[in-house]
């Protein structure tokens, strides 16, 4: 029997549940109705299974049917299962993900409001280790700085020479120049997530990810931060697939294509 109050992600997963959230996820993705079969495909849900869990969704109004079509698509019923989240303000939205991305990650986890153009930090969590990390919520730096700020260009679609005259006036305390820069906005706008490799402070290391608003234009920076001897690329890669995923979650809009110049 599973105690009420029994931590979060502990027990075994509901395959059922598992696949269901897959297959509403396929189809708010897809921005057009789909037939049973593409949806299951692109989910990884059995067809057979795909088709009695989109019947028994369209029977709770979470999606609906067309006959003509044969195709589905998502539902108003959703609208009323999310009354509460749509009435939340975002950021406390975000911030009862920062534990368990600290968990999930082994890193302490920040969180970051974007405000014009500074980044502000807002919260952070704290990873359960007998020596960590911690910082101080308030501080403040610009934008651009950082791994948050190679996020942040990277999702403005910035051009090389915006992002020289950006760079100029940057503190930085470790070895980097322009080029090395533009580089690794370049590599985050590839991956979905920035990072800072001992430039913005001796010895620590920094992924981030960027939450847009409905413009598609940066609002929120979250980030993974640990010492420069406690993590290789093979963990930064993880742990920016990670961010960029939560990221894409909490995301109101997006933007096109960017062109270099």
């Amino acid at each position: 029997m599973t105690e009420d109050n029994e931590a979060p992600g502990k027990g075994k997963l509901v395959g059922a549940v598992v696949q269901t959230v897959r297959l509403l996820r396929v189809l708010a993705d897809s921005g057009a109705p789909m037939g049973v079969s593409a949806a299951a495909r692109t989910a990884k849900v059995n067809t057979s299974t795909a088709f009695n869990v989109l019947r028994t969704l369209t029977a709770e109004g979470l999606t609906t049917f067309d006959e003509a079509t044969k195709t589905y698509r998502l539902g108003a019923g959703l609208f009323e299962l999310a009354k509460g989240l749509l009435n939340s303000n975002l950021a406390d939205l975000i911030r009862e993900e920062l534990p368990r991305l600290a968990i999930e990650t082994g890193r302490l986890i920040a969180l970051w409001e974007i405000v014009d153009d500074r980044v502000v930090l807002i919260d952070r969590a704290l990873v359960d280790r007998p020596v960590r990390l911690d910082l101080a919520v308030t501080q403040r730096m610009p934008l651009m700085l950082g791994a948050v700020g190679r996020a942040a260009a990277a999702r403005l679609e910035l051009k090389d020479a915006d992002l020289k005259r950006y760079f100029k006036p940057l503190r930085w305390a470790g070895p980097i120049d322009a080029a090395r820069y533009i580089g690794e906005v370049r590599a985050a706008e590839r991956n979905g997530y920035g990072v800072d490799r001992e430039t913005l402070y001796h010895g620590i290391v920094a992924i981030a990810a960027i939450i847009t608003d409905e413009q598609g234009r940066p609002a929120f920076g979250l980030s993974a931060i640990d010492l420069a001897n406690q993590i290789d690329d093979e963990d930064i890669a993880r742990v920016g697939e990670k961010l960029a995923e939560a990221a894409r979650r909490f995301s109101l809009g997006s933007r096109g294509g960017r062109t270099n110049e």
